[in-house]
C-alpha cells in the first residue's frame, strides 16, 4: 500500500502542463547555451515505466530465459552497488547470472527493443530544432546505454545538429551528483550564467544544474490531460497507451485526437484481421464495399499495399444492389425483411427500400390517409391493411424500376470482374448486401464463392440466411452467426459508430454508361449543403485523418506490428467508452451530428428537455427508439454520470 502511495505521489509530481512552443522559446531567449536531457525529454519510451521494457524483451526472447525482468532488475541493482558513478550495459550483464552466449543474445535483444520503443517527443522536437538554429545546443544524459547507440537512436528520430553528446556511462560522471555538469561547463568553457538546462527530472535536470550555477527548466514527464484510453495493466495495453500519448498532443484538434486515440487502433486491428482471414481462406481478391469500406481499404492498403492480394473498391450500396433484384420477388413480406431492422419503420424508408421517391406519390398517400412523416411499429406493420393496399398500388412501378436498374447493375458487375472466389469487406451487420449480390450473380449463372468480412454480424443476420442458407459471414468484433453467445457491442450507438466510416461522398444510387464505361451514379452528399461543407464533414475528415495517421505509425512500429497481440475487444475499448458511457466532452463532439439512413434524417443524440418527457412519456419512447446514439441521448438529457449502457439494456425490454 505504501509503495502505491509513493508511486502516486511521484506520478503527480512528474505530471504537469507542457509549456507551449512560444513559452519555451521565450524561456531560453537570454541564454547562449542550451542543454537537453534525453529520456522523457527529447525522446519518449512507449512504455509507462522504463522497467516495462524488460517485459517486452521477455516476449521477444521467448524461452531463451525465464523471469528475465526480475533478473535484469536485480543485475542492475548489483552493478550500481559496486559503482558510485553511472554504470554501463556491460557492467549490468557482468552481474547477470547466465552463460556468456545467452548474455550476449540478451544484450542484443535489449538494445533492439530499446531502439524500437524510443520515439521523438512531439512537444520538444520543434523546440529543439529552433534552439539548434539559434543557439549552441548540447545533450546531457545519465544512461547506461552506449553513446554510439544513443547517437544512432537520436539520428533515426530526427535529432541531429547538436554540438556534443555527454553520456554518463562513457564519462564516468553523472548529472545526479552534478559531476557531469561540471565536466560540461569545463570542457565547453561555458559561463554558467549564459546556459540553461532542460529536462524532466526534478533532481538531475533541475536542482543539480541550478546548484552548479546553470539555469534550469523542468518539463513534465507525464503531460497533464494525457489519459489511458485502454484500461488494464497488461504490457500490450501499457505499450499502446504510452505510444498513443507520446505521439499526440493534448492541444491537437479534438476530432483528430479522437481518431488517433480511439478510432485508429480499432481500424488498424480490423485491417490486420481482414488480412489474416483472407490468407487463412486462401483468398487472392477482395472487394471493399462503398461507402464504409473506403477508409477500411485505405487502412488495408497502408499496411498491405505490396502484397499479392488484389484489392478493389466496389461502388455499391444496399439500394443499388437491392432494387435491381426486386423484380424477382417484391412481396410486402420480402420488403419487410430488407428494410432497416429498426423497431420503428418510417414510410419514407419503405419507399427508399424499393427505389421510389415518396415525393412523387402525394396523391396516393392521401388516398390511403398517410403522410410522409408516418412511422409504423415493426410488430404490427404486416397487419396494416391500408399500408398493404398502398404497397400493392406501387407494385408495377417497383417492377419497372427494378428491371431498368438490373440491366445496368449486371453491366457494372461484369465490368468489375465480380466472379469466382473473393472476399468482400463492409461494416456489417446482417449480410444483406452480400445476399443481394449473391442473388444477382446466381441469377446470371456467374460462379461465385463469396466470403464476407464485417466488423460485426448482428443477430438479425438470420433474415438473410433464410434466403441464402450458405451465406459465409464473419465478424471481427462480434459474430452471432458463428457464436450464439455473442453480444452486439455497438447497438446503443450504431449511428455514431457508422458516422466514423463515412466516405465523404454520396451513396450509390444506380449505374449508367458514360464514355463506354459503367459508372456509379451517386446521391448528393448529405454533408454538403448549398456547396458548403458541414461541420460534420470537416470533423469526420479530421477523425479519419487521425485514425489513418495511427495506422501509418503502427505500420512502422516494430513492437506494435510484430511483437504484441490485441483482441478486437481490447482495441474497441476507446470507442466503447465513448459510445456506451459518454462523457460531457463526447456529447459536445458528436451529439449534434446529423445521421441519414434510408431516407430518414435525425440527430445522433438530440433529446427534448426532461420535463417534457415527464408529461409525455410516449414521446420519450418514440424519440429514444429513433435515436441512433441512445446512450448519448440519455446522457444529454440527464447530464448525470450514470451507467448509461446498463440503463439502455434495461429500457430495451420495453420495446
Amino acid at each position: 500500500m505504501l509503495k502505491k502511495i509513493k508511486e502516486y505521489i511521484k506520478e503527480k509530481k512528474d505530471s504537469g502542463a507542457m509549456p507551449r512552443l512560444g513559452e519555451l522559446i521565450h524561456s531560453i531567449e537570454n541564454y547562449s547555451y542550451i542543454s537537453f536531457d534525453i529520456f522523457d525529454t527529447l525522446l519518449k519510451r512507449n512504455v509507462r515505466n522504463p522497467a516495462d521494457i524488460f517485459s517486452l524483451i521477455q516476449i521477444k526472447i521467448g524461452d531463451l530465459e525465464d523471469n528475465f525482468k526480475e533478473k535484469r532488475i536485480e543485475a542492475e541493482k548489483r552493478a550500481r552497488e559496486k559503482n558510485n558513478n553511472e554504470i554501463t550495459l556491460k557492467e549490468i550483464y557482468d552481474n547477470y547470472d547466465a552463460t556468456e552466449p545467452v548474455k550476449e543474445k540478451l544484450k542484443i535483444a535489449e538494445l533492439s527493443t530499446e531502439k524500437a520503443c524510443l520515439i521523438a517527443n512531439p512537444y520538444m522536437l520543434e523546440f529543439f530544432n529552433y534552439c539548434k538554429a539559434h543557439k549552441n545546443v548540447y545533450i546531457i544524459s545519465d544512461m547506461y546505454l552506449p553513446k554510439s547507440f544513443i547517437e544512432n537512436v537520436l539520428k533515426q528520430n530526427g535529432i541531429t545538429g547538436y554540438k556534443k553528446l555527454y553520456v554518463s556511462c562513457e564519462e564516468g560522471k553523472t548529472k545526479s551528483n552534478g559531476s557531469l555538469f561540471d565536466l560540461y561547463i569545463k570542457q565547453e568553457a561555458i559561463n554558467p550564467q549564459e546556459a540553461i538546462h532542460i529536462g524532466d527530472s526534478w533532481k538531475s535536470d533541475y536542482r543539480e544544474p541550478k546548484r552548479k550555477g546553470l539555469s534550469a527548466l523542468h518539463i513534465p514527464r507525464i503531460v497533464k490531460d494525457d489519459s489511458d484510453v485502454f484500461k488494464g495493466t497488461q504490457i500490450n495495453l501499457n505499450y499502446l497507451n504510452a505510444s498513443i500519448n507520446n505521439r499526440t498532443k493534448v492541444n491537437a484538434d479534438p476530432y483528430f485526437r479522437f481518431g488517433y486515440q480511439k478510432f485508429g487502433p480499432f481500424l488498424w486491428g480490423y485491417a490486420k484481421w481482414i488480412h489474416d482471414m483472407l490468407k487463412k481462406a486462401n483468398i487472392m481478391k477482395v472487394y471493399f464495399f462503398s461507402r464504409d469500406g473506403f477508409i477500411m481499404m485505405k487502412a488495408f492498403n497502408l499496411l498491405y499495399k505490396k502484397e499479392d492480394i488484389e484489392v478493389h473498391y466496389l461502388e455499391v450500396s444496399r439500394r443499388s444492389l437491392r432494387v435491381p433484384i426486386l423484380h424477382f420477388n417484391h412481396s410486402f413480406e420480402t420488403i419487410m425483411g430488407m428494410v432497416s431492422p429498426s423497431k420503428m419503420i418510417s414510410l419514407v424508408s419503405i419507399f427508399d427500400c424499393v427505389g421510389l421517391d415518396i415525393n412523387n406519390y402525394n396523391d396516393l398517400l392521401k388516398k390511403y390517409g398517410f403522410n410522409k412523416n408516418e412511422f409504423f411499429d415493426r410488430k404490427t406493420i404486416l397487419n396494416n391493411s391500408a399500408l398493404r393496399k398502398l404497397y400493392d398500388d406501387l407494385s408495377q412501378d417497383i417492377e419497372n424500376k427494378s428491371n431498368e436498374e438490373y440491366t445496368e447493375l449486371v453491366k457494372y458487375l461484369r465490368q468489375e470482374n465480380v466472379k469466382g472466389k473473393f472476399g468482400i469487406v463492409d461494416i456489417g451487420w446482417s449480410g444483406g448486401m452480400q445476399r443481394f449480390l449473391t442473388e444477382t450473380l446466381d441469377q446470371l449463372k456467374i460462379t461465385n464463392d463469396i466470403y464476407g468480412y464485417y466488423i460485426g454480424v448482428a443477430n438479425y443476420y438470420i433474415r438473410n440466411v433464410k434466403v441464402i442458407p450458405n451465406l459465409n459471414l464473419n465478424g471481427y468484433l462480434f459474430d452471432f452467426k458463428n457464436n450464439k453467445n455473442a453480444k452486439d457491442k455497438r447497438s446503443s450507438f450504431v449511428g455514431l459508430f457508422e458516422t466514423l466510416f463515412l466516405e465523404q461522398a454520396g451513396s450509390v444510387k444506380n449505374y449508367a454508361m458514360e464514355n463506354d464505361k459503367v459508372v456509379a451514379k451517386r446521391e448528393n452528399y448529405e454533408y454538403v449543403i448549398d456547396g458548403k461543407e458541414t461541420r460534420e464533414l470537416r470533423s469526420v475528415r479530421q477523425v479519419q485523418k487521425g485514425a489513418l495517421q495511427f495506422v501509418e505509425d503502427a505500420k512502422h512500429d516494430e513492437i506494435l506490428n510484430l511483437l504484441l497481440n490485441y483482441s478486437a475487444d481490447e482495441l474497441f475499448e476507446g470507442l466503447r467508452n465513448t459510445g456506451q458511457n459518454p462523457k460531457k466532452e463526447d456529447i459536445e463532439l458528436f451529439s449534434e451530428f446529423r445521421f441519414f439512413d434510408e431516407g430518414k434524417t435525425g440527430r445522433l443524440a438530440n433529446p427534448r428537455k426532461l420535463i417534457y418527457y415527464v408529461f409525455n412519456p410516449q414521446e420519450f419512447k418514440r424519440d429514444f427508439l429513433l435515436s441512433r446514439w441512445k446512450t448519448g441521448f440519455m446522457k444529454k438529457m440527464l447530464k448525470l454520470n450514470l451507467p448509461y449502457q446498463q440503463l439502455y439494456l434495461w429500457l430495451l425490454q420495453f420495446k
